[in-house]
């Protein structure tokens, strides 16, 4: 790789929807994250393709969509309780999904051409991250660690904008502060729901700071010019009705690229979604792979016509929701319509706001507030003109004006349901398909090492899968490429790695 390949920079925070000044909110102080947005392009319309961390971060390291790796239910995987040891959320397994289309984690391909790979430090994919992923995956891990001009993607992840950082940071704040607390007018009335919002507030702002330490760290380096980067939430905000939600609040987050040597600036409305980050990646680095993601680039492009979504299992809780978004319109298709949108997740009631809206309910008192999402019953279908409705309160799915519009989304939304691997059945089900009864782990196939004179070369015998190797003793893998030649110091280590299949290892002799 030469001095011209662009290096690349993910600023992760976690928990958030548009509650950002480019958004047109402005009750946080954010001057770095606003100057990254005057700098670069504020994308109006990005999706997660899941509510929650886990899955969604599944989609962005592979540019599948969860529903085809398997990786849609919340806390499926924990690589210390691997194996048939059971989840107490669900009674099932513990494990890693096996995916039946080709996937690879695509930092692998950017490693593969030479780019050094670090991520800082959150990796939780909802399946077991590939050996070959990273050359540094830790607290520590950072571009400056690299060899000289050496091309990198880094990974930054903040916390401090998670959920449980409302309950950890709850302050008691005085009536004036509270006073010009904005809140959605679905919410009641309340200082402790207000409360909230603002420690939410407070924390971006604790966040905006992080991130200006890096973004004056690559500019001390002088590759600020030469860094494409992207600011994104891995899903929307941390309150009810947010995160965990298939509405708008759920899925649709705070989203800003700062591209080299583009001059366009300001808004971009094009339908983005996280299945298109990694095709994205590549294509800008100008690198090609043999096998196709989901998701499309939209590196100087702009092709996507819809953005689809999934819910299932969070922790304890399932409820099959899908989604469908063009332009304008959003459908919502329910899959389970005896019980309320409304799940009792433990985790979450430690949150004021939880507090008061449970209290409410239980008393008869919320009134027509969060009505929808109490509600003991679900309507199968729900539209909204979300280009109007942000926070879709008016399902119009009965007004016959909107039937031509209800009823291509749906074809839509049933073409893509009906063609994901595992997004049209229940977990059980999913886990018999991959796995069978038994649950035991496939194994794969052992390489073919070929010794010639100049080195050896590595036959993989497993299709789909990555190769790696590295000399005996050393940390980090290389990745092989097919044909690849190496010359090994010593005695030396050899890995293939497929999701879903136990990990092969084997140390050869030199």
């Amino acid at each position: 790789m030469g001095k011209e390949s662009p290096n690349f920079l993910w600023l992760v925070c976690e928990d958030q929807s548009l509650f950002f000044s480019m958004y047109g909110d402005s009750s946080a102080n954010t001057p770095n994250i606003s100057q990254l947005a005057k700098d670069g392009i504020i994308y109006q319309n990005c999706y997660t393709p899941s509510p929650v961390c886990a899955p969604s971060r599944s989609s962005l390291i592979t540019g599948m969509y969860p529903t085809t790796l398997g990786t849609q239910h919340m806390r499926a995987y924990k690589e210390s309780k691997e194996g048939n040891k059971i989840n107490s959320h669900n009674s099932l397994p513990y494990y890693s999904a096996k995916p039946k289309k080709p996937v690879r984690f695509f930092t692998e391909d950017l490693r593969a051409k030479g780019y050094y790979c670090t991520n800082n430090s959150k990796e939780d994919y909802n399946m077991m991250t590939s050996p070959l992923a990273w050359d540094e995956s830790s607290e520590k891990a950072h571009w400056r660690n690299r060899q000289n001009n050496q091309p990198f993607f880094s990974v930054f992840n903040f916390n401090v904008t998670h959920e449980s950082n409302i309950w950890k940071n709850e302050t008691n704040y005085s009536a004036e502060e509270l006073e010009n607390v904005q809140i959605p007018n679905f919410f009641p009335e309340n200082s402790k729901i207000k409360s909230d919002f603002k420690t939410n507030y407070k924390n971006i702002e604790k966040l905006d700071k992080q991130i200006g330490i890096i973004i004056n760290q690559l500019k001390e380096d002088d590759l600020y010019e030469n860094t494409i980067i992207f600011f994104f939430s891995d899903h929307g905000g941390p309150f009810p009705r947010y995160k965990r939600s298939i509405y708008e609040t759920g899925l649709r987050v705070p989203m800003i690229a700062k591209w080299i040597n583009d001059k366009n600036r300001g808004n971009n409305y094009q339908l983005v979604s996280f299945v298109d980050f990694a095709p994205t990646l590549l294509n800008a680095a100008n690198l090609l792979r043999e096998f196709p993601f989901e998701g499309i680039s939209f590196f100087k492009k702009d092709n996507r016509s819809y953005v689809y979504a999934a819910s299932d299992r969070f922790d304890e809780n399932t409820d099959i929701r899908r989604s469908i978004r063009d332009s304008k319109f959003k459908l919502i298709y329910n899959g389970d319509t005896s019980s309320p949108v409304y799940k009792s997740v433990r985790y979450r009631k430690q949150m004021q706001t939880m507090h008061v809206l449970d209290s409410l309910e239980k008393n008869r008192e919320l009134n027509n507030f969060f009505l929808n999402w109490f509600s003991k019953r679900k309507n199968s279908f729900e539209l909204y003109d979300v280009s109007k409705d942000y926070y879709e309160l008016n399902n119009l799915v009965s007004n016959t004006k909107y039937n031509q519009i209800y009823e291509s989304l749906k074809h839509q939304l049933f073409k893509w349901i009906n063609e994901s691997d595992y997004g049209n059945m229940s977990e059980p089900v999913m886990l018999d398909s991959m796995f069978s009864h038994s649950m035991s782990v496939p194994k794969l196939n052992i390489p073919e090492l070929i010794n010639l004179d100049e080195g050896y070369l590595i036959k993989s015998n497993n299709l789909f899968a990555s190769v790696g190797w590295r000399n005996k003793k050393e940390k980090v893998w290389k990745i092989y490429t097919e044909g690849e030649l190496i010359q090994p110091k010593n005695d030396f280590e050899v890995l293939i790695f497929r999701p879903g299949y136990e990990v092969f290892v084997k140390t050869f002799k030199k």
